[in-house]
């Protein structure tokens, strides 16, 4: 769709931290098509902290294309609660996730008057989710076949609309595949991009600590209890599960402590009542005294000085507040509770 008395060929472009999304733009705009860069973003995933800091703005800025960076977590909750297509390795709906955002891109093409969409998919990169049948499924569903420009892989795939149109130079593109970064890092260097993060891990829900205390959280608790926030504390503290509906959070060191603070709101709260350095614990699902117990002795646990010594905690949730005299838990119960 042509904006009204323009022949300017417009896109938007998936884009994040990473090197192949500002890579793919980079490409693109160096065709002479105008580039309108789209960064959804999680809040339980390191790319918000980066959003919420302006990295992922300065990252970009220096390719001359404007950016809108758009949270999607609520919206996103119910797919990751229920991926039709399933998890990967962690919990990671990869082709649930990747359709929802081409389909948010698609609505966006409609109001800006782009006619295709890029993105920086490499094949065989990602083993769920950028393989070549994969790739040509995601398109399918998504509405979108042909639409789809993957500029460092495009000459390892079928020609899409804008190559067909002669809108993009099909001899310009690449055929990068597999997980090594030599080559784009490679073309980074060719197109002067010096400022990009280095790969890593990936996304927070393919790695295995985040993954392990998800899938707790979905087994204890009701779909429709879990929020965005109760993802977000994933990402914080130790865990621990001493009864199916009891789930306890315990900072490990001051930074954590802060973070976690920020999630008291409808949990208990417990920490030291004098004035030793005292981790925060936070508890959700307290059902009767004997609950408030385990969480005092928690606590307990992670306060410095002799384990075999008693400690005044100071507990407050749901209209109660009061200390209790206590003696820590054992590390082996622990160990059994803990995610």
């Amino acid at each position: 769709m042509m904006i009204p008395g323009s022949d300017k060929i417009k896109t938007i472009a998936l884009m994040s931290s990473g090197l192949d999304s500002l890579l793919a733009a980079k490409v693109v705009k160096d065709m002479g098509i105008d580039v309108v860069g789209v960064c959804f973003y999680f809040q339980f995933d390191s790319l918000a902290e980066m959003v919420h800091s302006g990295e992922v703005e300065e990252l970009v800025r220096p390719l001359g294309i404007p950016l809108q960076c758009i949270d999607i977590s609520q919206e996103f909750l119910p797919i990751f609660l229920n991926p039709q297509h399933g998890y990967g390795s962690g919990v990671n709906p990869c082709i649930d996730c990747h359709l929802f955002m081409l389909r948010k891109a698609a609505e966006m093409m409609e109001d800006i008057h782009a006619q295709f969409i890029v993105t920086g998919e490499v094949v065989g990169q990602r083993p769920m989710s950028q393989n070549k049948p994969t790739l040509f499924r995601i398109e399918k569903l998504s509405g979108l076949r042909g639409r789809i420009l993957r500029p460092l892989s495009a000459k390892l795939l079928p020609a899409t609309l804008p190559e067909e149109k002669g809108w993009v130079d099909r001899e310009k593109l690449y055929d990068f595949s597999g997980r090594s970064r030599t080559p784009q890092m490679a073309l980074a260097s060719r197109l002067g991009i010096t400022r990009y993060v280095q790969p890593a891990g990936g996304c927070i829900l393919t790695e295995p600590g985040f993954s392990d205390r998800a899938r707790a959280l979905l087994a204890h608790r009701e779909k429709t209890e879990i929020t965005v926030q109760e993802i977000k504390l994933l990402r914080h503290g130790r865990h621990f599960w001493p009864k199916d509906h009891l789930h306890v959070v315990v900072g490990r060191d001051k930074d954590d402590n802060t973070a976690i603070e920020a999630f008291k709101e409808g949990r208990w709260v417990f920490r030291a009542a004098d004035t030793r350095k005292s981790p925060i614990v936070l508890a959700k699902g307290i059902t009767d005294e004997s609950d408030i117990q385990i969480c005092a002795r928690i606590t307990a646990r992670y306060i410095g000085g002799d384990k075999s010594d008693t400690f005044n905690i100071h507990y407050k949730g749901e209209g109660r507040e009061g200390n209790m005299t206590i003696s820590p838990l054992s590390e082996s119960l622990l160990e059994q509770w803990r995610v």
